[in-house]
């Protein structure tokens, strides 16, 4: 691999826009050599994904242009990097297949590096053209689609509640209680109480081990509406009784 002379030994009037390290992590030696990976032959979308890996990895590197630029005493690391995303993207596509392409505008390389390993992980035949698109299999789609879903939804959720399994299970637990209850009598008060309280707790609590986040999401959602029609002084009573219901019964199934 080519070196590359120190590119951060610069004055404060330089301008590099694309340097993503702090200073003192760098080599300042005279001797220090830098390593060039060229990478222009990668989709732009497949070399962020890698940016967002170094970054996340805190390994000292710059970028010119599409030419990735490293100290030797990292390049174990950024192999190790480049081969990841090189590994997740190894599923090649049978060219007398139908083809379907999804935009990936918007999407953080972070983002795209959880999706190809979702797919490589389920061996889903996979690429990123030369626009950045994901492109599948037509005959993929619909599993593409509950993947792209499901890390969407995942993604939302920076910030909620995480909780283990057994405390998942308890929580839900009451609220399967506390529903099955109220779809007996909606003006059961401790009923009501514990319907509010723990809904609004699994309305906080981002997708446990073992769900679905679309699921989960769709469980929050049920939650919310339920202390809505709890809390309203116009509720209808059967309105509350048809999602009590509605909420017991799929409560039934995961607990």
């Amino acid at each position: 691999m080519p070196s590359f002379p120190n590119p951060f030994r610069r004055n404060e009037s330089d301008d590099h826009p694309d340097l993503v390290i702090d200073q003192e992590d760098l080599v300042d030696d005279a001797d220090s050599e830098w390593l060039a990976y060229e990478l222009h032959e990668w989709a732009s979308e497949t070399r962020a994904m890698l940016a967002q890996l170094l970054i996340a990895d805190q390994v000292p590197h710059s970028w010119q242009g599409t030419t990735l630029l490293a100290h030797e005493s990292v390049e174990e690391t950024v192999d190790a990097l480049i081969e990841e995303v090189e590994s997740a993207e190894n599923t090649d596509l049978d060219p007398d297949k139908e083809q379907v392409a999804f935009e990936m505008e918007g999407w953080s390389g972070e983002l795209q590096a959880a999706l190809a390993e979702r797919l490589g992980a389920a061996a889903v035949p996979h690429e990123f053209d030369a626009d950045g698109d994901l492109v599948v299999h037509e005959e993929d789609e619909e599993q593409v689609e509950m993947v792209i879903e499901d890390l969407l939804a995942r993604a939302a959720e920076e910030g909620l509640e995480e909780l283990d399994g057994l405390e998942v299970n308890d929580l839900l637990s009451n609220m399967f209680t506390a529903t099955d209850r109220l779809r007996r009598d909606v003006h059961d008060g401790p009923a009501v109480l514990a319907a509010v309280e723990h809904g609004r707790r699994i309305a906080g609590v981002a997708t446990p081990f073992g769900f679905g986040a679309p699921q989960w999401s769709a469980l929050r959602q049920r939650c919310e509406e339920l202390i809505e029609l709890l809390e309203a002084d116009d509720s209808e009573d059967e309105d509350i009784v048809d999602l009590a219901h509605r909420m017991r019964d799929s409560l039934q199934r995961v607990i």
